[in-house]
């Protein structure tokens, strides 16, 4: 099933494909100056770690899976 930005919505969990993986939660879209909409994330069991991905990185099946509620 392919997905788009609009899936996207702050609440959700992704698990991050590879070594380093992990659980990230999405806490809040943004929008850049240039009209780019960004996820931030934070570390489901670090809270205090964030990162800032652009949408189009949870969208690609091949670096994150997305995980049900």
């Amino acid at each position: 099933m392919r997905r788009n930005k609009r899936d996207i919505v702050e609440g959700q969990k992704y698990r991050r494909l590879g070594p380093g993986g992990g659980v990230w939660e999405v806490v809040a879209l943004r929008k850049d100056g240039m009209g780019a909409v960004h996820a931030q994330m934070k570390r489901a069991d670090d809270p205090k770690t964030l990162k800032t991905l652009a949408i189009a990185a949870l969208l690609d099946p091949e670096q994150f899976e997305r995980l049900e509620s």
